[in-house]
């Protein structure tokens, strides 16, 4: 009997071990009932880290200079669009295209990132995705986004800072293409004019997808004929638009939308940004990463060729999706 016990205190200590290697995303599985509930994070969670003083930590504050100078998260880093978007003569006068990765390395290291860095990201109402987005395309896959933003911080009591935290210390993480699928581009948008191919959704709002306003930067007013309407801001609490509804009400969301989770899914916009809010709650509702692509020249890309067809006038798709 007394054998045993080593056997038995050797076990337990290695479910100990494995239990600390794991991931630290992994912790909260199942929030708000998404199969990948790990990769929100919320205040409460955020201020324990903070205060637990993770020297892994890096806080990124996916804001403008006025909303960041109006009060950010304590140490956290601000890093906007310009900061992670390619130069404009590289993508054919296409604006908000994602750098690449010797410019995403530059970036992230800047900002102290190495490859085992808990990252959270946050925002005002829908940056905080094109940054995960980005970083998963680049390699890191285990990024958080604060569930609700700043202002969920703010209403917890929280306190805020206004000025930027000292520079970090240089990081060690090197982007690299890890999931090339994740980013495509207008030849295979234009191939899912056969349905068969897949989905695409439009996550711009009705007077865009309708043709009715042109948004700076884009060529030309409508929308891809066969893209269906599903405005970004479904997914989010009309309270707050930087809090995920639950995944219940986005399941709903997505059956009256008609999506069909056998296919392959699509999502643009005006410039990549907030097709990512879609693409995230897909993927934190399970979906397999290899069927989620973002459209990254987005309706900037599109409209600017005048060689590719579009449609204007809601009437000329009754498929305009209002699921809210």
């Amino acid at each position: 009997m007394i054998g045993k016990y080593p056997v038995r205190l050797l076990s337990v200590l290695a479910l100990i071990i494995g239990l600390a290697g794991t991931s630290w995303a992994k912790q909260q599985q199942g929030y708000k009932g998404y199969a990948r509930g790990s990769a929100l994070i919320t205040a409460k969670e955020l201020k324990q880290l903070i205060d637990a003083k993770d020297k892994k930590l890096v806080i990124i504050a996916a804001e403008n200079d006025v909303e960041y100078r109006l009060g950010h998260i304590p140490g956290s880093f601000q890093v906007d669009r310009p900061a992670y978007e390619a130069p404009a003569a590289t993508q054919n006068g296409v604006t908000g295209n994602l750098i690449d990765a010797a410019g995403f390395t530059k970036l992230a290291q800047g900002l102290g990132i190495n490859k085992d860095s808990k990252v959270v990201v946050y925002d005002t109402k829908y940056d905080a995705t094109r940054l995960w987005w980005a970083f998963l395309y680049y390699g890191k896959g285990d990024v958080r986004v604060l569930d609700g933003g700043i202002k969920a911080w703010k209403e917890a009591g929280y306190e805020t800072a206004i000025l930027a935290p000292d520079a970090a210390r240089t990081g060690a993480f090197v982007a690299k293409v890890a999931l090339p699928r994740s980013r495509v581009e207008t030849p295979e948008i234009l191939a899912l004019k056969d349905p068969a191919k897949g989905q695409l959704w439009d996550n711009r709002d009705r007077k865009e997808y309708c043709g009715e306003e042109l948004k700076r930067g884009a060529y030309r007013k409508g929308r891809i004929p066969w893209g269906k309407h599903s405005d970004w801001a479904i997914f989010k609490k009309k309270e707050n638009a930087g809090e995920w509804l639950t995944a219940a009400e986005a399941q709903a969301i997505l059956k009256k939308l008609g999506v069909d989770g056998k296919k392959d899914q699509y999502f643009f916009c005006q410039s990549g940004v907030r097709s990512t809010q879609a693409m995230f709650t897909f993927y934190l509702l399970g979906y397999p990463l290899n069927k989620l692509h973002n459209y990254d020249s987005s309706w900037i890309g599109w409209s600017k060729d005048a060689s590719l067809p579009i449609e204007t006038g809601c009437d000329l798709n009754p498929a305009v999706a209002t699921a809210r």
